[in-house]
């Protein structure tokens, strides 16, 4: 086997003892999954972790959405947004609360979720110009495309810190620089963590062709390349790069693959509303003690 295999293997291993998704998740991908589901059998199982429960409602109740009136029950939600969407919020969810004991000497965890909420919402107003209807899962696949820098900084803080000085290069430079100082990238071990975790199908191919959406398959490539180019804004800003820097760093067949102009990704940074990021990002965040 490869000494990247092993690698991506040993740290697997080692991350799956401290990370894993809440049983309540599990049984109600499990339920979903049946042709015999129901709002009520939804609403039922995530009963069973009211702190779970408690965050689902408050990302339905963000101003994500805008309702006009407080979504109150799990039914309810269930029943306006869809059990696809509960499914989708509940993963988010999940997975915040998976990496709350997940520590690291390179990035503030918070200042890391408010980052990733940003790239969903940067992939959202990117999917919805390009005319794209899935933008809820794609939502979610930009919020959580970096959970493998959390594993990364935890356990090769000195190898991160060296990669972290190519940001100003770029991300393939960064990711490049990943795999020649650790033998594996946090894209590699997001794909895999999401594998390991029997995530949808979209989530495991997302973030294994995320650097090179052309290598997928059917539909799911134009999505890819969404997901490509709101992950480059949102590196790039964080790099403190120039807007005409960033689009350079996108390759052209990416943009002919989202079918969209490259003037796209600045319209999108008008298009995500700071108010909607600050109200998601509490959602993620917020201590449920404090409620």
């Amino acid at each position: 086997m490869p000494a990247a295999a092993l690698q991506l293997d040993e740290l697997l291993y080692d991350s799956l003892d401290e990370l894993s998704l809440p049983d309540v998740y599990l049984r109600l991908r499990e339920l979903m999954e049946s042709e015999h589901a129901s709002i009520d059998d939804v609403a039922e199982i995530l009963a069973l972790d009211p702190a779970l429960a408690a965050r689902t409602l408050r990302m339905a109740n963000s101003a994500f959405y805008g309702f006009r009136s407080e979504v109150d029950t799990i039914s309810r939600a269930a029943s306006i947004l869809g059990m696809q969407k509960i499914h989708d919020l509940t993963l988010a969810a999940s997975v915040s609360t998976a990496f709350e004991n997940v520590t690291n000497e390179l990035l503030d965890i918070n200042t890391f979720w408010y980052r990733s909420v940003h790239c969903g919402f940067l992939c959202q107003a990117i999917a919805q110009g390009s005319g794209m209807r899935n933008t809820e899962s794609l939502f979610v696949r930009g919020l959580l495309h970096d959970i493998g820098h959390l594993v990364l900084f935890s356990h090769y803080p000195a190898e991160c810190r060296r990669a972290l000085a190519k940001s100003d290069e770029g991300l393939d430079a960064r990711l490049y620089a990943e795999q020649e100082l650790i033998g594996v990238d946090a894209m590699q071990f997001a794909a895999e963590l999401a594998r390991v975790w029997q995530l949808p199908k979209s989530f495991v191919d997302s973030f294994t062709h995320l650097m090179r959406p052309e290598d997928a398959v059917g539909s799911l490539a134009r999505e890819i390349a969404v997901l490509h180019i709101a992950v480059q804004f949102s590196f790039g800003i964080d790099s403190d790069l120039l807007i005409e820097d960033i689009v350079q760093h996108i390759r052209n067949p990416i943009w002919r693959l989202a079918d969209l102009p490259p003037e796209v990704g600045a319209a999108a940074l008008d298009a995500s509303s700071m108010e909607m990021v600050d109200a998601m990002y509490l959602v993620l965040t917020r201590d449920e003690r404090t409620l």
